[in-house]
């Protein structure tokens, strides 16, 4: 009966032995399974909707455009993550990264010291951002921020957290005050009829949306002198973050990869018109 009772024994605790053994196999294939199960960290891309042909909303209501475009190539070249896409009003952007409502700004942004103080810049640029004086065709009277000056004229600038504002309105303080600033139309052909109409003596844009103001509108309008300020745009993130800080990098990896191939300039032929990637 002693023999009987050992086998019996011996037994039940070889088939707990088995159970075990299986469970940690199990336990082992689940936790492979979960560390290469391809999860995506998601991230929130903060961009506008009104902004053609950088970042609209298309005959379907969806969310397209250069911006946009270039972002889901780098989405392909990045695939831990998941890019969303929610736009907003162009001000409301940079509130947004600075309160953590999305994980990366994208609105051709350039830098700028107030911007540079609160973010995080990609160091691989996206465009040029070259600014430039814009006047009718037939002024020849105006070559410079100086001239309109001397003249008093107002120059319309950018929204009020625009680059072109800030660039243009230190200009000024600078100069004594002697231009009449004024905000962005929320309408360029708003913008073309303040000039033609002599409400505006200038504006203040980039060569390749002057260029479209000519093939869409027929504007009949010039670039003068030399630029304001020279700049390319960037994608911005939160500073002092970790999450930030790392898909900056895998960003500006992803990014520089498509100017190496040749698909940032595609992109911007079939988007912009021309070439016009940054060469930062």
């Amino acid at each position: 009966m002693m023999r009987k009772e050992k086998w019996l024994h011996k037994l039940a605790l070889g088939a707990l032995l088995t159970t075990m053994l299986f469970a940690a196999a199990g336990c082992s294939s689940s936790n492979s399974a979960d560390a290469g199960s391809g999860t995506k960290k998601k991230i929130i891309i903060g961009t506008g909707s009104e902004y053609k042909p950088y970042c609209y909303l298309d005959e379907k209501n969806n969310l397209t455009g250069f911006e946009v475009e270039v972002l889901k190539k780098i989405n392909e070249r990045l695939p831990q993550y998941e890019f969303e896409f929610k736009n907003f009003d162009f001000n409301a952007i940079l509130v947004s990264l600075e309160t953590g409502k999305i994980d990366l700004a994208a609105h051709q942004f350039e830098i700028n010291p107030d911007r540079k103080n609160k973010f995080l810049f990609g160091d691989v640029g996206i465009t040029t951002y070259d600014l430039q004086l814009v006047v009718k065709e037939e002024r020849t009277d105006i070559q410079s921020l100086n001239d309109l000056a001397n003249l008093n004229g107002t120059v319309e600038v950018g929204k009020a957290s625009a680059n072109k504002t800030a660039v243009t309105d230190k200009w000024n303080k600078e100069n004594g005050n002697r231009l009449k600033l004024i905000l962005e139309a929320s309408d360029p052909t708003i913008t073309l009829q303040n000039l033609a109409s002599g409400k505006t003596d200038a504006f203040v844009n980039i060569q390749r949306n002057v260029d479209a103001y000519k093939t869409t509108y027929g504007a009949k309008i010039k670039v003068v002198g030399e630029p304001i300020s020279r700049s390319s745009a960037y994608y911005l993130y939160r500073k002092n973050d970790a999450t930030g800080t790392q898909l900056k990098q895998d960003v500006d990896r992803a990014l520089q990869s498509l100017k190496d191939d040749g698909t940032l300039l595609e992109l911007s032929k079939k988007w912009l018109g021309g070439d016009y990637v940054s060469k930062i």
